[in-house]
């Protein structure tokens, strides 16, 4: 069954008469009843009753006329659809980016290209700790988070897409009180009078066990652990002086007079920024957001 004999015998039930079908079709008549008579033979339906007065329907090509004729407009919408979006003429992009995260430095020059080429597609941004983006990604209330590598632990491994698009540096936060918040760098047990602020394993194990792998690497242990909810409340925490906690250079932290941002010395990987996605989101935005983000070499992405 191909489009073409569907086209001829949704033609040739709407006018009921074959020659005015195959004029509006710019075939031979003959060639047109070829391609019904070849539909009926696959289908082992006879779609309809000739005579020398009248040509009718059958009983069951009026079945298929009305279920044919709605799979073409779907078929016709579907792809008016994707035109739309391809031009840039329709479509919602509802993003996700980790809070504290400063978007400034990337997203804004991502967003303009994409409005460049896709003027009227409208883009819906939202943050919110790594748990809610988790959650809103899952539940379909997002359809990419921006978040750091090690989130994506938190994830079920089979759902989700993810790529890398940007490298950033590791920051040790302490309260600008402290001893230390003029020195340019700092070691982890240079700390070992603060304690540690750490997000909660239950609000992201993936951040929890990446900052406990920074310890491991300096072979120390921290005396006294203080969880947070989300790298706001740790902020927040360090501001009070409560304890110190380490970050990607592209927090807002950098930004927060109340905290120093220190060079960590001690061994470490570099931190990176991903876009993930549910596996099966059909939003047709997805890859054209995804295309305008910065390539990545993504071997230097840590394991």
């Amino acid at each position: 069954m191909t489009s073409f004999q569907i086209q001829c015998f949704l033609n040739v039930a709407q006018y009921l008469n074959f020659t005015e079908a195959a004029n509006h079709l710019f075939v031979a008549q003959s060639s047109l009843s070829r391609n019904i008579s070849n539909l009926e033979d696959e289908l082992g339906l006879k779609l309809f009753i000739r005579t020398k007065k009248y040509v009718r329907l059958t009983p069951g090509g009026a079945v298929l006329y009305k279920e044919f004729a709605r799979l073409m407009r779907e078929t016709e919408d579907a792809i008016e659809q994707a035109k739309n979006v391809e031009i840039g003429q329709t479509g919602l992009l509802r993003l996700g980016v980790v809070e504290t995260q400063r978007s400034e430095n990337f997203l804004p020059d991502v967003l303009a290209r994409l409005r460049e080429k896709h003027p009227l597609i409208n883009v819906d941004i939202q943050s919110d700790n790594f748990k809610g983006l988790r959650e809103k990604i899952l539940n379909h209330q997002i359809d990419i988070a921006l978040t750091m590598h090690f989130h994506l632990l938190d994830f079920p491994q089979d759902k989700i897409v993810a790529q890398p698009f940007r490298s950033t540096d590791t920051v040790v936060a302490i309260p600008k009180d402290h001893r230390l918040a003029h020195a340019k760098s700092v070691h982890l047990g240079d700390l070992a009078d603060l304690p540690l602020i750490a997000v909660s394993p239950d609000v992201s194990l993936g951040a929890y066990n990446n900052l406990m792998k920074l310890f491991n690497n300096a072979d120390i242990s921290p005396d006294k652990i203080i969880y947070a909810r989300s790298i706001q409340d740790m902020l927040l925490r360090i501001e009070s002086g409560l304890g110190y906690t380490v970050l990607d250079s592209n927090s807002t932290s950098s930004l927060n007079h109340a905290v120093a941002n220190l060079e960590l010395l001690d061994e470490h990987d570099p931190m990176i920024l991903m876009a993930v996605w549910l596996k099966e989101n059909l939003n047709p935005i997805v890859p054209l957001f995804l295309s305008f983000l910065p390539e990545f070499d993504d071997s230097t992405v840590p394991k």
